[in-house]
């Protein structure tokens, strides 16, 4: 159980929660708006997104912060079984990754062996490489995205994932090992541009990382 729910991190992070339609190149979307940096890896400076997830067969509520246009990335999940309530908090740079256990100030870091897909700087090796493809438009929490098929590859697993993305964020995910769904994840809320304090973005004090 423990090895598939990092493994599902894992493959989640390579994802990259911001991400935007493939295009192989800079110059489309970067062109077309000078402001936003050339190692953006979203179309927005900062958001936070809640969202309702199903994770191997657990609901799950999850608060996604992200700032600098996606290189900075946090996200607060809490599970919520009666008698037991679990905060998880999980940061990414680059391929660290730290998932915290809030209450019992205990963690794990985990250096991935790839980086998350920047969509705005797809080549077509890393096309090819993730099998992305478009597959169609759906209406997530308001906003008309575009959705996208993809493959990888962690820990020996392979796990098909779906994506929906809006102005370079992804408001829907599903994953799929085989024909089982081990996670299905939708936003209910987005705000855009939103002022986030720089301490989502740290690692707390007084955590024991294994």
């Amino acid at each position: 159980m423990k090895k598939l729910a990092l493994f599902l991190m894992m493959a989640a992070m390579s994802a990259a929660s911001v991400s935007a339609q493939p295009g192989g190149s800079k110059s489309g979307l970067l062109f077309a708006n000078a402001s936003i940096p050339a190692d953006a890896r979203c179309e927005l400076k900062s958001g936070i997104i809640k969202f309702d997830a199903v994770t191997q067969g657990i609901k799950v509520e999850t608060t996604q912060y992200f700032d600098d246009y996606g290189k900075k990335q946090a996200a607060v999940a809490v599970v919520d079984q009666g008698m037991v309530k679990t905060e998880t908090k999980t940061l990414q740079f680059e391929d660290t990754i730290y998932q915290i256990n809030v209450a019992m100030k205990m963690g794990q870091k985990i250096v991935s062996p790839e980086k998350p897909i920047n969509y705005l700087q797809l080549t077509p090796d890393v096309i090819e490489k993730y099998k992305i493809q478009e597959v169609g438009t759906e209406t997530i929490a308001g906003r008309q995205c575009k959705r996208y098929s993809e493959q990888i590859t962690q820990m020996g697993q392979t796990v098909n994932v779906e994506v929906w993305i809006w102005k370079g964020v992804a408001l829907k995910s599903v994953m799929k090992l085989g024909d089982t769904e081990i996670m299905n994840q939708t936003a209910t809320e987005v705000q855009e541009n939103a002022t986030i304090d720089p301490k989502e973005f740290v690692v707390p004090e007084g955590v024991t990382f294994m």
